[in-house]
């Protein structure tokens, strides 16, 4: 199944989830009662420009709605930070469902989805993540999570063959965070390239939040490498970048989805141009997405990266 037919599919089964209400329920409640829609992610910190995307995909698609109204009723958002911390999450998860909210728009760092989901599950509360990438995110039997974006394990091996076709004869490292994320999909890459018959020459683990990146720019160069795997947030991936390329360092880098991310292109600057990165389908170039887009467009923002996810999930 494609990335594309992934999303589509579970789509179909979000807008089941949520067309099924008792008739009778949709009506005595109409318009009385408002729908609670919550959207939960890295609202600050290195991950913020990815709790912007939800914010600002969910607030376009209900400024689109007719008469403001969902199912016949309006609709009350609220946001809060969960600081990609599974702790935080979790601690997110029972203050929400203490007054239940119809849907959950989140979480975005995986960690933090796994974390929350089982306590949205415990209450019957419908959670939809536009980024949670881990595929334990729909593997875990938690019935009420559904996701609208491919997962790690397609992403690492889609990594792994390009670098393998593109790169084989040169020297190849990988640099994570200590994000689950980043030490998973990092770690899913590197099994792909020895799947390969490539054995990654350096590995580096990192420190989020560094101001400077040069140590580990000089053991890159030391060590002859020649191409970069990163797997961090867009700015800490962006600083890195930008410095590397102020040191002149010889390597080209390939990154993950976390680029999709304008505090990425304004930390890594010109040095951002033509890095490739991993990431889903474009799902702007769907028929079925073409209103969406127009939305996003007229209000003036990119129709791409989460933002677009988190409007279809506001849609479903």
């Amino acid at each position: 199944m494609t990335r594309v037919n992934m999303l589509i599919k579970q789509s179909g089964c979000m807008v089941m989830a949520l067309s099924s209400l008792p008739i009778w329920a949709q009506a005595e409640d109409s318009i009385q009662t408002p729908i609670d829609l919550v959207v939960v992610g890295p609202m600050v910190g290195t991950s913020f420009s990815v709790g912007v995307q939800l914010k600002t995909g969910v607030g376009v698609a209900l400024n689109s709605l007719h008469d403001g109204l969902l199912l016949g009723r309006p609709v009350r958002v609220s946001s809060l930070d969960d600081g990609c911390s599974k702790a935080i999450a979790e601690k997110v998860a029972h203050d929400l469902v203490q007054s239940p909210p119809a849907v959950v728009i989140g979480h975005s760092c995986s960690a933090a989805t796994i974390s929350a989901a089982p306590v949205y599950a415990e209450n019957k509360v419908l959670q939809i993540t536009p980024a949670s990438t881990n595929p334990l995110v729909t593997e875990m039997g938690v019935d009420t999570i559904f996701r609208m974006i491919g997962r790690d394990d397609v992403q690492g091996e889609m990594a792994a063959e390009r670098m393998s076709q593109m790169y084989k004869d040169q020297q190849i490292g990988v640099l994570h965070f200590p994000s689950e994320y980043s030490r998973g999909l990092s770690q899913l890459a590197i099994r792909g390239l020895r799947a390969r018959g490539i054995e990654p020459a350096k590995v580096i683990a990192n420190s989020p939040s560094a101001t400077s990146f040069l140590a580990e720019i000089q053991e890159l160069m030391a060590a002859g490498i020649e191409v970069l795997y990163i797997v961090g947030g867009g700015l800490d991936t962006g600083v890195f970048i930008r410095q590397s390329r102020l040191l002149d360092a010889p390597v080209k880098v390939v990154s993950s989805d976390t680029l999709v991310s304008s505090v990425f292109y304004e930390a890594a600057g010109a040095a951002a141009d033509d890095i490739p990165f991993t990431f889903p389908t474009d799902a702007s170039q769907l028929l079925s997405a073409e209103d969406a887009v127009s939305a996003l467009i007229d209000a003036g923002h990119e129709p791409n990266g989460y933002t677009l996810l988190s409007f279809a999930a506001t849609q479903v």
